[in-house]
């Protein structure tokens, strides 16, 4: 008990400095009860402090060793019992309310015993009031009860023996709901009689009952991957909802779902693949599937997959539909907990429509990535492309995806197969040059690639008055693309409605189906199959009804059947193009290839056997487009082999102007092509993107246009054939060109020339029989012609060691001579390079400064033909040193 005094000054303030010195105070006590060995607070029994202390006194045990322990053994103590002290008093609350419930129990109990008195008391008076009848009565009441209990246990007996049977009956029924309530209802009967050791036991076979009939629901719930029916998903839904399953059952579902998606790829495989195990995996089954049969094994594949894919659409569509039955704003527990679990599901099955198509295009992705696809057919592959279009579409309304991956995929599958399919086509063009013959194909004269059916497609961006048109059709191509994604999804969605039992692709079997069908391209406003000319465009080529071929006629077209293959092969590589925009950029580049491998044969082929300096010959541009084509086109290192020359072509006959109708009908064959591949640039520039149209800017500028410069070079190697080039300058070479006067008459040699010259306007004719030689293509071979003459003269005015005023009127009288004939024979007027001859005559008189000029400026002209003007012209030998000097330092000419 605490003194009066100390009571008094409990409640007084604390002195000055009596919370610092409480402060001290705890930190000292906490610095010694740190310092307390940890073996003090072992229990009493495992425990003995005095031996501990005398084993552990100093040594030696002095009298102050031993105070100073007693002292810390004694501080020690009085913090350990203030510690506990002031714990103690801290649950001094906890332990009056202990005492307080003490009390109330207490006075509880004192109340239960007096109740017990008072039964006890009431006991006794009715023991001696009742009598031995009462008690009768009380027995047979008893045994009453007792009898029917019984009886209503055995009623129960007979309803829970007939469970199973009423089950399986109501399950036949699709009453799946019902079935699962008597289950759960008689096993609550069942739970409140576990007395009865054969009520025990029917409890283990309801527990049965439900399993098998949870397995049942199971099954059914599979077959709704396959074909989803609203009324008996509705009836699996409640009995689900009955058995507190509702999210478990949803999980089982996208696990069928998963295994529908395996199974019908199976099953759409197992007839394609030949003999097969049933551990057999998909992607062996696909690696099984021959090329021939992989096409209508996709489409298998498609549809098969389309029916889980439209199952699990309904399903969603269904749960959208019952979604409102969810009581909102509700505090209901039970309420909520249900829209929890509406909102799970919903997620679920959101989810569930991505993972799905995830599933089937992973499916499609195996198949195709192990069937070989480079491998097919040109109309197999366009309509595999169609199917897994229509595949895009069927996922953009199942589940709103771009199949990102899907098109990559189509892309580049697309590029490998354009690219392998592109290589046998650069081998089935070598091939047909190799054994080409190089003879006119007779087409009509107004003939061009629209004739071609590969081309029909493309009239209208490439006919008449409409290639200015290509740009704004395709300005609005975006809109038309847009409303064909829409008409094309409308379609779509009728396939997934509940009603429909057909699949999209199902259009795919109609042997009837265009490509343009397959694809959503619609035909020309206002075309028909009568207009058209269905004849024309299926021939190789069209003669007119007058009995005689239009290429005979004056201007016809000049075309080869190679010319007519690489043509349809651009053709077919449009429709790829248009079928798969994303890969024009490829289509062009590899259209470009067909014209580059065609236009360097011909110039392989046709300019070998060239025997005269070609400096002159080959204009920049085409230089230029030969090289850039020779890295490409080669025996060694070049992506494509050189053609070899075709054994039966023969160059040496001189009757035929030593192939001249071989190769005319070569050089404008080629030029055709050009002018083909011009026409189509407008249209090519719409299906590329902008950043990639300088590609066929440059294309166009400096390979298109250097087509009409091959004629040059190839019709030179017969034109310098047409004058014996040694005989020429032999004759020349006898003429004195050192006369005093001015002769009348021309030198012998111009009527060699002339002779020779007309022997080849003969032979031209002749060769004009067989190949329609328009007055462009006969005005460039006598241009050739005159070409040779021109440096044929030069070269012999030049041999001459002296030339006198007389020699060079000579000179001039001669060439005017040749040229008034050969511009009779030619038709040429006038005939071309005659400034080449009538420049270097006229230079004999011109003065030294004049010329220094000429030579400086004139860079067309040999150091030998300068040298030889400088050696006449010169009489001075310090000038004609200095001017020989001049033309040794000149740069040859590039």
């Amino acid at each position: 008990m605490l003194s009066e005094d100390s009571v008094e000054k409990r409640n007084e303030p604390p002195g000055v400095n009596s919370r610092s010195l409480s402060v001290a105070h705890s930190a000292a006590d906490l610095e010694v009860l740190r310092e307390i060995d940890n073996v003090y607070f072992s229990p009493p029994s495992e425990f003995d402090a005095a031996r501990y202390v005398l084993e552990h006194a100093p040594a030696p045990a002095t009298c102050q060793a031993v105070e100073e322990m007693f002292v810390k053994l004694k501080r020690q103590q009085q913090v350990v019992s203030g510690k506990a002290l002031h714990l103690i008093s801290q649950q001094r609350d906890n332990c009056d309310r202990e005492f307080a419930e003490i009390q109330r129990i207490r006075a509880e109990l004192a109340k239960a015993v007096d109740k017990c008195r008072e039964a006890r008391q009431h006991l006794g008076h009715a023991s001696n009031n009742l009598t031995m009848s009462t008690f009768a009565i009380l027995r047979s009441v008893r045994k009453r009860q007792i009898i029917k209990s019984v009886l209503k246990s055995l009623e129960l007996l007979r309803k829970l023996r007939s469970v199973e049977a009423d089950v399986a009956a109501l399950l036949a029924k699709r009453e799946y709901y019902e079935a699962i309530d008597l289950i759960l209802r008689s096993r609550k009967a069942a739970a409140r009689h576990k007395e009865y050791k054969c009520i025990a036991d029917l409890s283990s076979r309801l527990q049965d009952t439900l399993d098998m009939t949870e397995e049942r629901l199971d099954s059914v719930l599979s077959g709704v991957c396959y074909h989803f029916d609203a009324d008996v998903f509705a009836k699996l839904k409640r009995a689900y909802d009955l058995l507190g399953k509702t999210q478990a059952a949803m999980e089982q579902l996208h696990m069928h779902y998963s295994s529908a998606v395996n199974e019908s790829s199976m099953e759409a495989l197992r007839p394609h693949a030949g003999e097969v195990s049933i551990e057999t995996k998909f992607q062996e089954m696909c690696l099984g599937v021959a090329a021939n049969k992989a096409p209508g094994c996709l489409l298998d594949l498609c549809e098969k997959l389309f029916k889980v894919m439209r199952s699990y659409y309904q399903l969603v569509d269904w749960h959208s539909k019952h979604d409102d039955e969810r009581v909102r704003g509700s505090n209901n527990v039970l309420e909520i907990e249900r829209n929890v679990s509406r909102e799970y599901i919903r997620q679920k099955l959101k989810a569930g429509l991505i993972r799905i198509w995830h599933d089937v295009q992973a499916k499609i992705s195996t198949f195709l990535k192990s069937s070989g696809l480079e491998e097919y057919p040109f109309e197999k592959f366009i309509q595999v492309l169609g199917i897994l279009r229509r595949l895009t579409q069927v996922a953009e309304v199942f589940c709103g995806d771009t199949s990102d991956l899907l098109q990559d995929f189509i892309r580049t599958q697309s590029v490998s197969y354009i690219e392998n399919y592109h290589r046998g086509r650069m081998e089935e063009l070598k091939l047909f040059l190799e054994n080409e013959g190089w003879e006119q194909c007779p087409v009509r004269q107004s003939f061009n690639l629209l004739h071609l059916q590969e081309f029909r497609q493309f009239k209208k961006y490439l006919g008449p008055a409409k290639a200015e048109q290509g740009a704004k059709s395709t300005a609005q191509s975006d809109t038309t693309s847009s409303a064909h994604s829409q008409d094309d999804s409308v379609y779509i969605a009728r396939h997934f409605s509940p009603k429909s039992t057909s699949s999209p692709f199902e259009m795919f079997r109609d042997e009837g189906v265009t490509n343009d069908d397959i694809f959503g391209i619609e035909p020309e406003p206002g075309s028909s199959d009568s207009d058209e000319e269905p004849d024309e465009l299926r021939a190789d080529y069209v003669e007119d009804a007058e009995g005689e071929s239009p290429a005979r006629a004056r201007g016809g077209v000049i075309v080869t059947s190679t010319t007519l293959s690489v043509l349809r092969n651009c053709g077919q590589y449009l429709q790829i193009g248009r079928y798969l925009p994303q890969i024009s950029l490829e289509v062009v580049v590899i259209m470009n290839q067909l014209f580059d491998y065609y236009f360097h044969a011909v110039h392989e082929f046709f300019t070998a056997d060239l025997d005269v300096a070609s400096a002159t010959l080959y204009t920049p541009k085409l230089s230029a487009a030969l090289k850039r084509i020779s890295n490409s086109v080669g025996a060694e290192g070049g992506r494509f082999l050189r053609p070899e020359p075709p054994r039966q072509l023969d160059l040496t006959s001189e009757a035929d102007l030593h192939g001249l109708g071989e190769r005319i009908v070569a050089v404008e064959s080629a030029i055709f092509l050009a002018r083909q591949y011009q026409l189509l640039q407008p249209y090519l520039e719409t299906i590329v993107a902008q950043h990639q149209r300088m590609i066929l800017e440059h294309f166009s500028e400096n390979t298109l246009a250097a087509a009409v410069d091959l004629r040059a070079p190839v019709y030179m190697c017969s034109a310098s054939r047409a004058v014996d080039a040694r005989s020429a300058l032999v004759a020349m070479s006898q003429v004195k060109w050192d006369v005093k006067s001015v002769a009348v008459e021309h030198s012998p040699y111009v009527d060699m020339i002339v002779r020779r010259v007309q022997v080849f306007a003969l032979r031209l004719e002749n060769v004009a029989a067989k190949v329609s030689l328009n007055r462009e293509v006969l005005n460039s071979v006598w241009s050739m012609v005159s070409k040779f003459v021109v440096h044929l003269l030069v070269e012999g005015f030049s041999n001459a060691t002296k030339c006198s005023n007389g020699g060079r009127g000579l000179m001039q009288l001669d060439y005017r001579q040749l040229f008034v004939k050969l511009e009779k024979i030619s038709g040429l007027k006038p005939v071309p390079y005659q400034d080449y001859v009538d420049r270097y005559v006229k230079a004999y008189y011109l003065p030294r400064s004049g010329l220094e000029e000429f030579i400086t400026e004139r860079t067309e002209y040999s150091d030998k033909h300068l040298l030889a003007l400088v050696t006449c012209a010169c009489e001075n030998k310090r000038d004609r040193q200095a001017l020989t000097a001049i033309i040794e330092g000149r740069e040859p000419p590039t």
